[in-house]
């Protein structure tokens, strides 16, 4: 299936970009992230990152389908 991925401050910056389409058969935004993480260097766990799939927080464990958009929302820093 094909995922559009949104990244976010830091995670835009390791990545190098701000959005991304991929193909995934992975089940769950978890499995996703740890891929990314491996590949961009991703310094958060994922239980400290928030998911929104199709513009909507959501669970962690969230059923992912073909078409989704998913954001990674790193922690929010104080400034």
């Amino acid at each position: 299936m094909q995922i559009k991925i949104l990244y976010f401050a830091q995670l835009a910056d390791l990545a190098g970009r701000n959005e991304e389409l991929r193909e995934f058969d992975g089940p769950s935004p978890a499995e996703l992230y740890a891929g990314l993480k491996g590949e961009y260097g991703f310094p958060h766990d994922f239980d400290r990152i928030q998911v929104a799939v199709n513009h909507r927080l959501s669970s962690h464990q969230v059923e992912l389908r073909d078409g989704d958009e998913i954001a990674f929302l790193p922690p929010m820093t104080g400034g």
